[in-house]
């Protein structure tokens, strides 16, 4: 029960430590808040590196058992062959010991009349035979009877024989089968034994499967927690927005009409898109998301742009986002550029349309080089579709 609570404990702390900072905006400035913000970003790195490399030992090990349950069953198909192989080589072996037996006995019985005969001259002498010649009834029939007595010794000779060599041809057939149900039982059981490694490498790697299993799921609870990170990203434009109210209002007031284009070195269209406005499966860890904004790949470095004018809120690190920029354009309306390698603006500055303000990168929650872009209407995602005149995706 003791080892039970403590288990129960280190969980909290392990989620306590993972789980981002849910401080009252009150309580802490907005540059307070990044500045914890930051601290959590080793961590959160660690485990992305971590969960990715559980990912790949995992699909590693998937590959392997795939490719074992391959080989498992080309070595059941060849087992259940040589057993099959077997089991024709024992029938054969048996007929074959039943012809053996069978021209034994007929043998046998020919060397009883053969040996009867031989007796009956040996108790006789030429006797017998003399009666039988002595008995014909005339010239032919006396060479009959000799042509009859001739033919009757050579038939007992000749028959003993050929039963004699159809017995060592049925035995040497007998001794190859008896031999070929030797190496055939053998090819069994080395079969078998292979099959049983085959199984025994496939229970080592499904244990090393959980194991992976486990670990990604580890992992994956701390990169969940940054699914937070939305939902921080509407806090802190409340936050800023409060904030430029209560210092006399917004010095620039979004009127509509088509956001700038934010990836100059790619086409704004709907070709350029990686992942739309969609319900999409985690690009990391397991399960699915809400995507919030238009993905848009380019090359590392490239010049990321203002959507419009407007009065940077954030420009830092954000949990789950990397490096970001959030830009006020007024009347409710802030974009934001996520996953940056580096930025070019700072927190309160005045941007202009079209005002180079980070470069592309691939940091924070991210699986390659791309700008993640979002516009928010009082702090929610909308679809950037109608903003930037560029067709939602459906991946």
């Amino acid at each position: 029960m003791k080892k039970f609570f403590i288990g129960i404990i280190a969980c909290l702390l392990t989620i306590s430590f993972s789980m981002p900072s849910t401080i009252p905006a009150e309580a802490k400035t907005l540059q307070q808040l990044q500045a914890e913000r930051s601290q959590l970003q080793k961590k959160t790195e660690e485990a992305k590196k971590n969960l990715e490399q559980a990912k790949k030992n995992k699909e590693s090990v998937e590959a392997e058992i795939a490719a074992l349950d391959q080989t498992l069953n080309a070595a059941n198909a060849q087992l259940e062959k040589v057993e099959a192989d077997l089991a024709e080589v024992q029938k054969r072996l048996e007929e074959s010991k039943q012809m053996l037996a069978q021209a034994t006995e007929n043998k046998e019985n020919q060397m009883e009349v053969f040996g009867q005969r031989v007796k009956f001259i040996h108790e006789n002498g030429t006797t017998g035979y003399l009666d039988v010649i002595l008995e014909a009834k005339g010239f032919n029939d006396l060479l009959m009877r000799m042509q009859h007595v001739e033919e009757i010794m050579n038939y007992d000779n000749n028959l003993l024989n050929e039963l004699k060599d159809t017995e060592e041809v049925i035995r040497q057939k007998t001794e190859d089968v008896a031999q070929e149900e030797k190496e055939t039982s053998k090819l069994v059981e080395e079969q078998k034994i292979t099959l049983a490694s085959l199984e025994s490498l496939k229970a080592e790697k499904s244990a090393t499967m959980k194991a992976y299993e486990q670990d990604e799921a580890k992992y994956d609870q701390i990169v969940k927690s940054n699914e937070a990170a939305s939902q921080e990203v509407a806090r802190l434009i409340a936050q800023a927005t409060a904030a430029a109210a209560s210092s006399g209002g917004e010095e620039v007031v979004y009127t509509g009409g088509k956001l700038n284009w934010p990836v100059p070195s790619r086409a704004a269209s709907s070709s350029s898109l990686s992942s739309g406005f969609v319900n999409r499966k985690r690009p990391i860890g397991s399960g699915w998301e809400k995507h919030t904004g238009y993905d848009i790949p380019a090359a590392y470095g490239a010049n990321i742009v203002a959507a419009e004018g407007g009065t940077v809120i954030t420009a830092g690190w954000v949990n789950g986002y990397g490096n970001t920029v959030m830009i006020n354009h007024g009347g409710g309306i802030v974009t934001l550029y996520g996953h940056n390698s580096s930025l070019t603006v700072s927190r309160g500055q005045k941007v202009t349309r079209g005002q180079t303000i980070a470069k592309c990168g691939s940091t924070g929650n991210s699986t390659g080089n791309h700008c993640h872009f979002e516009v928010r209407v009082n702090g929610s995602p909308v679809n950037p579709a109608s903003y930037l005149g560029v067709a939602n995706i459906s991946v």
